[in-house]
């Protein structure tokens, strides 16, 4: 199936951007007396990430500020590892990670004698259960008493291959961390993702159903090593044409404004009509043979200006002179390039 550049990562970002889902994870696996310190009105997104560059493909992060009841400024800091493994270095790495937190906290307020508390939460999804140190004291080697001078730091984790979803009530919150947990499982196809796209029915409506439904599709299409496409049409037939037929022009419209292929907005919208799952077919197919290169030209040139500005008129002319295999390739590059001339560079060699 498709190919997306670390969907964990951005699946997770994506999810946990919404602060009405934090405040249903944090309501859901934070002791009762730090819930009861917390106004979780008040959570704001910060715009930071503290991970180092070359462990992006294994960590995200997210950062909340949020209010205690005192008025006074605190941190919920999310760390999702990504790896089919736990890392015994993770704890030491979250630790540099709230270090930097506070180093940006005191940049900001120089008036500062006292650092704001942070909440440190780790969610992982590997395969095996974690069995990595949570606690700094841990990670120490030699004799306990050499480490009474140790930092003491630890954080709450949240092991995925050892948590069950009914542990919490239905949720977005509830949809989210089972997909990541299931990603893996050959049985997603089959017996859960009908399920999982029900319950974004049940709980969600309008506008937000369809940023949901999207954004669990392409995760899993990206993500599971056994979902095929014929398990995704027939989830979607049994869902979406039924409770959510409703949603079907606006999450085809959704697909087309982002650059997908043509056939794939036409052809959900006669499935409505006609039959969901010939108008899939037909829409793939017409979109795969009049669409595709416009579809994804549009893709690529819309990230470049969302990420950089303008794109100049010597870009352009290159980017026209890529297949469409290239430029499918240039887009998921795009996604995580620091400039555009790194963009340019990555032009100049996929045209040799």
């Amino acid at each position: 199936m498709s190919t997306v550049l670390n969907p964990h990562d951005r699946y997770f970002k994506k999810t946990f951007a919404r602060p009405e889902v934090v405040r249903e994870f944090l309501l859901n696996f934070l002791p009762e007396p730090t819930l009861a310190r917390l106004d979780l009105s008040t959570l704001n997104l910060q715009k930071d990430t503290f991970v180092d560059p070359d462990l992006r493909q294994h960590f995200s992060d997210m950062l909340y500020q949020v209010e205690t009841v005192e008025k006074e400024m605190s941190y919920v800091y999310l760390l999702f590892e990504h790896k089919s493994y736990s890392d015994p270095l993770t704890i030491f790495q979250m630790l540099r990670y709230c270090v930097r937190i506070w180093e940006q906290a005191l940049r900001a307020d120089k008036s500062l004698t006292q650092l704001p508390p942070i909440l440190p939460l780790l969610v992982y999804h590997g395969e095996q259960a974690w069995n990595a140190p949570v606690d700094m004291v841990d990670l120490l080697a030699g004799d306990e008493a050499l480490h009474i001078y140790g930092p003491r730091f630890s954080c709450q984790l949240l092991d995925l291959s050892d948590w069950d979803p009914d542990d919490i009530r239905e949720s977005v919150l509830r949809v989210a961390l089972q997909a990541m947990k299931n990603v893996r499982d050959p049985r997603l196809g089959q017996e859960m993702l009908s399920r999982l796209l029900g319950l974004l029915i049940e709980l969600t409506l309008g506008e937000s159903a369809v940023e949901y439904i999207q954004a669990l599709l392409v995760y899993l299409t990206a993500a599971s090593p056994h979902l095929t496409e014929e398990e995704v049409r027939r989830a979607i037939q049994e869902t979406l044409s039924d409770e959510g037929g409703q949603l079907m022009p606006t999450l085809a419209e959704k697909w087309y404004e982002q650059g997908f292929e043509k056939g794939v907005k036409q052809g959900v919208e006669q499935g409505i009509e006609q039959g969901l799952e010939q108008g899939l077919e037909q829409g793939l197919e017409q979109g795969r043979e009049q669409g595709l290169e416009q579809g994804a030209m549009q893709t690529l040139v819309g990230l470049l200006e969302h990420r950089f500005g303008s794109v100049d008129a010597e870009l352009l002319a290159r980017l026209k002179r890529l297949t469409v295999d290239q430029i499918q390739s240039l887009s998921l590059f795009v996604l995580d390039a620091e400039s555009i001339d790194q963009v340019a560079e990555q032009t100049r060699r996929l045209s040799y």
